[in-house]
């Protein structure tokens, strides 16, 4: 059974990898995974959030902008790079490896500068005190927590909240009824759930050996 749910495991990886070789397929995949969870919670377009809207006096313009409670308002961007994580994954020497791991950590930290230095976070237009930054994939999510956990870390203290499709769906689900905390409760939550969610890979670790 283990045999067969790691082949499975593999084939869902080597697809992954293929298809992302695409450059055009890689900006489409994160819109294509967040619209996936805002489906399953329920959310409508126009209603819950909006897409690609400019913001007012500026020329950022969100991936995502949530429509929240009291005239509140949360944005995230889904644009992310996993070019050097695909070339992680299909190099086959150590050194070649974390080459190309510490380029897709640089390029992470990159993207994280690069969104706080916009107008996603703007109290004058009703923003919360933090952006999202969708990562399309739990693998992904999941290699950025093993490798430098400090760069989980140093993304809250700069109120940029990293999330998985997982976590985003936990984050929304939840934010549909309770929004109304303020911004810094909900980092401090998500805070504990990061430490919670290394727990539960060190457990994951100890079952795949």
């Amino acid at each position: 059974m283990i045999g067969g749910q790691t082949a499975s495991l593999n084939s869902t990886t080597g697809a992954m990898r293929e298809a992302l070789a695409s450059t055009r397929v890689r900006g489409q995949w994160g819109e294509r995974m967040a619209e996936d969870v805002l489906r399953l919670i329920g959310f409508v377009e126009g209603v819950n959030y909006t897409r690609q809207k400019s913001m007012d006096g500026s020329s950022s313009r969100p991936d995502f902008t949530f429509i929240l409670p009291n005239g509140l308002k949360l944005n995230m961007d889904v644009k992310f790079p996993s070019e050097n994580y695909l070339k992680f994954c299909n190099a086959k020497e150590n050194g070649e490896k974390q080459r190309c791991c510490n380029a897709f950590l640089r390029d992470v930290r990159a993207r994280m500068n690069e969104i706080v230095t916009r107008d996603y976070i703007d109290p004058g237009q009703s923003t919360l005190a933090c952006v999202l930054l969708f990562i399309p994939n739990e693998q992904i999510y999941q290699f950025i927590h093993q490798q430098n956990q400090s760069l989980i870390d140093e993304a809250l203290k700069r109120s940029v909240v990293v999330c998985s499709p997982m976590t985003l769906f936990a984050i929304l689900a939840v934010d549909n009824f309770t929004i109304e905390q303020t911004s810094n409760q909900i980092i401090s939550e998500l805070g504990l759930f990061k430490k919670q969610w290394g727990e539960f890979l060190k457990k994951l670790h100890d079952v795949g050996r």
